[in-house]
């Protein structure tokens, strides 16, 4: 078996840069009470945050190809994260006025992929630290732009994803991110009425979901008894699976990755769609 350390997060040398909060309010009167000129437009941060975003690579202006599922989620106008090409990202956000938007401060974890994938990471990060104006017309598409840049998302419904079956790529142990034990293909089955069922190389294990936007809550598993002597560690991995599931507070999804992380943020289980 392999293990991973999700390393912490260190500042991207291609867009590490530090920009200068700045606002307006939205949707304000003037001081003698008649309406401002962006009164009764759409709240910048409540339309950024009101879903996570799915990037439409055909839409968007970058150079070169991007094979892997890319998103984007803002957190209170403060702060966006996502999954790159190859790693997950986070930095800081400004707003400005109905429209302004810089991402800065942009940092990464610090696997490693194929040269053609970081690559279009760069390009995508790069992208997203030139972002200055917002567009959401269309509250399931948002389109970030600045000279020479486009970035084109559609909306994602975190609960219409994770139905469905998901293998198990890792888990959180003692050493870190474990991934699962040589011999064994654990499954996760999410179905729409709530319920898990999860196959983890020995017994079965079943719970019950739910979530609101970001957040998921999952019930302790209960399970077979069996005792599976082999192959080694397939009883730790799926005490390992158990704890990951009840930690499990926020998820984050796209069409073929799920990865669930606890209070801190902190990844306790990922997974690809089965």
């Amino acid at each position: 078996m392999t293990l991973f350390r999700f390393p912490l997060l260190v500042a991207a040398a291609t867009v590490g840069v530090a920009l200068a909060a700045c606002g307006s309010p939205n949707g304000t009167a003037s001081p003698d009470g008649t309406p401002s000129e962006t009164a009764g437009l759409p709240d910048l941060e409540q339309a950024l945050t009101a879903h996570d975003w799915l990037l439409d690579i055909a839409d968007s202006s970058l150079p070169g190809g991007v094979a892997n599922p890319v998103t984007l989620t803002f957190a209170d106008g403060t702060a966006a994260s996502g999954t790159a090409p190859c790693n997950t990202y986070r930095g800081t956000v400004t707003l400005d006025g109905d429209d302004g938007v810089r991402i800065g401060d942009i940092a990464t974890t610090l696997m490693s992929c194929e040269p053609d994938v970081e690559a279009a990471e760069h390009e995508y990060l790069d992208a997203l630290a030139q972002v200055r104006t917002a567009e959401i017309s269309d509250p399931a598409r948002l389109v970030l732009t600045s000279d020479g840049v486009r970035l084109s998302f559609t909306a994602i419904d975190a609960r219409e994803l994770i139905v469905g079956d998901w293998a198990l790529t890792g888990v959180r142990t003692d050493a870190g991110i474990q991934s699962m034990v040589e011999g064994t293909a654990p499954v996760a089955r999410i179905t729409a009425d709530g319920n898990v069922t999860v196959e983890t190389g020995c017994n079965t294990l079943r719970s019950t979901w739910r979530t609101d936007g970001r957040t998921i809550a999952i019930q302790p598993p209960a399970g077979t008894l069996m005792e599976c002597a082999e192959p080694a560690g397939v009883m730790d991995q799926e005490a390992a699976i158990a704890a990951a599931l009840t930690a499990a507070s926020t998820i984050a999804i796209t069409p073929v990755t799920l990865t669930l992380l606890d209070d801190a943020g902190d990844i306790v289980l990922t997974a690809q769609r089965g």
